[in-house]
């Protein structure tokens, strides 16, 4: 009878923090995980009982055993290497031949070929290998046997390959394995395996490098339709990867992203501070691609009782804003990228061309509007300044049971404190009722340490004027997107933005100058 063991025990330290959330075999890679597919490889090639042994979390690899249709799983309380396994098996009475499966690989080899060309060899195991230049350390004479393996023994032989982790056994092979080979190549050293040399696509996922290769080879031939998991005004495409009651996010960026460097960097650098930010796993500069952490599907704005989540959004904005300290320390491209009076002075030019005059059709801007922008810019600049999201809205917060994360970072500035908690509590995708607004402002104000100096009155008013700058941003974006890129759905927030415009200038005008 067939045996097939399925390698998934390994530790996956290169692809950390990734496989401390997930078991290195079931990595979702497009459709499926790399042990779903090995599983499947074995039932097609026939296999009599299919195996698999695992160490770090084995709890993730149990769970799914039935529904891969794996027949036993061999949990290693202490890891036993490549060959440590298969003697095991053997001693707890598994007979027969054995093909063994790399778990943590991605490949289109021709296994039913290789079993064919192992069992015909004369050879008691075989080794399945391809050219890789970079890495090929298998020694081949020329009867394909090996004769060595670089750095660990043998002679150098007439070609060399690289070994793709699949390997066969005879039975007589199998039971000769010592419990003290722990390392499968000592026993390669004196029972001396045929290799055959094949072509097609290989690909090792234990590093970001890999796992990104892995990933871009199954979409050039993935005919399927990938969940959708949201987009954005840049033109970022989100989808949602799920294999095996895991999933990932892979962002798509279009070529002419400008952003693309900056989300990548500085979703590294929040996510390494501890921040509510996903984590990147892989990225793909030249595809425009990034694999990250999925936080879910829903957004504040699409909560249940959304009223619920907002101190907590608060208290996570605070975090954020302590932080920034430290992210300056560590980014000084960051640090020096200061949202001061010319960024103020465009995002309300950018109000009067897209709103006044776009969507109202304003002929020309009074020059008493015009002053009252170049204030509001003076005074906004004047503002104590923090790590500033720069588009902190609803659409932007991830809401996950009490987790709390924030998305869409890539604008972060070094600018004033009251700007992102203006652009949250006006967001117009919620209209929170005004009253409301100040009681979560003098919740957010009471807790924060920045302001423990600053009265409350003079920083509700220091909030009303970045609420005005941050709303008139808003507006413009609004009209810009809706009418000059096309995207309709932004269309409905343009009425509801004029609405709260209006009364944050009422409350800005009421309020002592």
């Amino acid at each position: 009878m067939l045996h097939t063991l399925i390698l998934a025990a390994g530790l996956g330290t290169r692809l950390r923090p990734l496989t401390e959330r997930i078991a290195k075999p079931l990595i979702p890679i497009v459709d499926n995980s790399p042990l779903a597919r090995q599983a499947a490889l074995a039932k097609k090639l026939g296999s009599g009982k299919i195996h698999a042994n695992a160490h770090h979390l084995a709890e993730q690899v149990q769970s799914v055993a039935t529904e891969l249709g794996i027949d036993k799983i061999w949990v290693e309380e202490e890891l036993l290497g490549t060959g440590g396994p298969i003697h095991r098996m053997w001693k707890e009475g598994e007979r027969g031949e054995l093909l063994v499966l790399n778990g943590d690989c991605e490949h289109d080899l021709d296994v039913e070929f290789f079993l064919e060309k192992a069992r015909n060899s004369g050879a008691s195991c075989a080794l399945l290998a391809i050219d890789n230049p970079k890495i090929n350390t298998l020694c081949i004479n020329n009867e394909n046997l090996l004769c060595g393996i670089k750095n660990k023994f043998g002679t150098a032989g007439s070609s060399n390959a690289t070994f793709t982790g699949i390997s066969w056994y005879s039975a007589k092979a199998w039971e000769k394995i010592k419990e003290s080979e722990k390392d499968i190549r000592d026993f390669w050293q004196h029972e001396i395996p045929f290799v055959l040399t094949t072509k097609g696509t290989w690909q090792d996922i234990g590093n970001p490098k890999g796992l990104m290769k892995a990933i871009n080879s199954q979409l050039s031939t993935f005919n399927f339709q990938l969940e959708v998991a949201g987009s954005a005004g840049s033109g970022r495409k989100y989808y949602r990867m799920q294999a095996n009651g895991h999933s990932l996010i892979l962002q798509q960026s279009h070529s002419e992203d400008r952003d693309f460097e900056r989300f990548v960097r500085y979703g590294k650098l929040f996510s390494g501070l501890g921040l509510p930010t996903p984590e990147i796993y892989a990225v793909d500069e030249t595809e425009r691609r990034v694999v990250m952490q999925d936080l879910g599907s829903v957004r504040l704005c699409d909560a249940g009782q959304p009223l619920l989540y907002y101190p907590l959004v608060l208290e996570k904005l605070i975090a954020w804003q302590e932080a920034s300290e430290k992210a300056f320390e560590l980014d000084s491209e960051l640090a020096n990228r200061v949202f001061g009076e010319s960024d103020y002075l465009w995002e309300t030019s950018y109000f009067a061309e897209n709103y006044l005059q776009g969507h109202l059709g304003m002929q020309e801007i009074p020059a008493d509007l015009t002053e009252l922008f170049k204030n509001l810019a003076k005074r906004a600049t004047e503002q104590p300044r923090v790590l500033m999201h720069r588009d902190f809205q609803s659409q932007n917060v991830m809401v996950k049971g009490t987790q709390i994360a924030f998305v869409d970072f890539q604008g972060a500035r070094n600018g004033s404190i009251y700007y992102d908690v203006a652009s949250l509590l006006w967001d117009p995708y919620m209209m929170l009722p005004a009253e409301s607004v100040k009681q979560l402002f003098a919740l957010w104000h009471s807790a924060n340490p920045f302001l423990k100096n600053t009265s409350f009155e003079t920083a509700w008013e220091n909030f009303l004027i970045a609420s005005l700058q941050r709303i008139m941003q808003a507006l413009g974006a609004y009209c810009f997107l809706s009418k000059k890129k096309g995207i309709k759905s932004f269309e409905q927030y343009i009425e509801p933005g004029a609405e709260r415009l209006k009364e944050i200038a009422r409350l800005y005008y009421i309020t002592p100058q």
